[in-house]
């Protein structure tokens, strides 16, 4: 019987890991890698302490910090999360584990353009994670779909090895910070707002993508050899979603000082939660924040 179980690995998981470590609290990580998405991303340039630092390297700090308080954790997939009287059954695909608290750290997986083709070219020239896949489209011609944050770091970093790259965005405004524009203008992304993506065509690899603009209804069919989609994320919750209360968007409603969830013994933190800003910063201290929050209510 453990005091905690964690699932997840990402920022917010694994801060709960180190509070709850410190606090003596016996602790599993339960966690398909350390990863999260920090790790896809290339360049983080707001982690306070570091100016500029590759996401991956950014969490291997996470790691190596949580490693020093030895951990027990379990490389998996947590299924599923029943509670039984005042203890809670955490099943994964080889166990059946107890534990008197749970936080649930899952972040986000991306969202899907949902078009025709998306699915027959995933791995074949759509991609939704940057870093991984970036290096493999030297020198072609790609296009970014999202105007956010997300959408605009992938367009530069991908400018790095990139042939020519476009940028795509369904609304009428970008919604990215205005320093990722500039610096996106800098690389010579092009731009383009009011895009609805119709289809990604291609053989054995994607060849062109075939859109409509929004206000002029006119549509057009561009040659391109990469599409990366960058159109936001969903909260992952199969795991725990008997258990716990969603808002309007999908995410875990927790109650904002404690990060409990509707169930009690239940913890919630990170992306996965309904906290407004998705941020590394925050994610990481409302990690902080729930363990701290598990130790108050073991200890009552």
């Amino acid at each position: 019987m453990y005091d905690l179980i964690i699932i997840g690995g990402g920022p917010a998981g694994i801060t709960a890991g180190i509070y709850a470590l410190r606090k003596k609290l016996k602790t599993l990580i339960i966690t398909k890698d350390f990863i999260g998405q920090t790790g896809t991303t290339g360049v983080v340039e707001n982690w306070p302490g570091e100016k500029s630092i590759g996401g991956i390297y950014l969490m291997e700090k996470f790691k190596n910090h949580l490693q020093f308080y030895n951990p027990e954790v379990k490389e998996e997939r947590a299924l599923f999360i029943e509670k039984n009287e005042k203890k809670f059954l955490v099943k994964t695909k080889n166990e059946k584990i107890f534990t008197r608290a749970v936080i649930v750290a899952t972040g986000r997986k991306p969202k899907k353009l949902d078009v025709l083709g998306e699915e027959d070219f995933t791995g074949k020239g759509v991609s939704y994670c940057t870093t991984c896949d970036a290096p493999l489209f030297s020198g072609k011609k790609v296009v970014v779909f999202g105007g956010g944050n997300a959408g605009f770091e992938a367009a530069i970093e991908l400018s790095e090895y990139a042939r020519e790259v476009f940028l795509f965005e369904s609304f009428s405004r970008f919604s990215a910070d205005e320093f990722l524009q500039e610096k996106a203008k800098k690389k010579k992304v092009k731009t383009e707002k009011n895009i609805l993506l119709k289809s990604i065509k291609g053989k054995s690899f994607v060849e062109s993508v075939v859109y409509e603009n929004s206000i002029s209804k006119k549509e057009e069919e561009k040659d391109v050899e990469g599409v990366f989609v960058q159109i936001g994320s969903r909260a992952i919750t199969e795991c725990v979603k008997n258990l716990v209360e969603f808002d309007t968007e999908g995410d875990i409603k927790i109650d904002l000082k404690t990060n409990k969830t509707k169930t009690e013994g239940l913890f919630a933190a990170g992306d996965v939660t309904e906290v407004k800003d998705k941020q590394i910063v925050v994610a990481a201290g409302e990690g902080a924040k729930a363990a701290l929050s598990v130790y108050s209510y073991l200890k009552k």
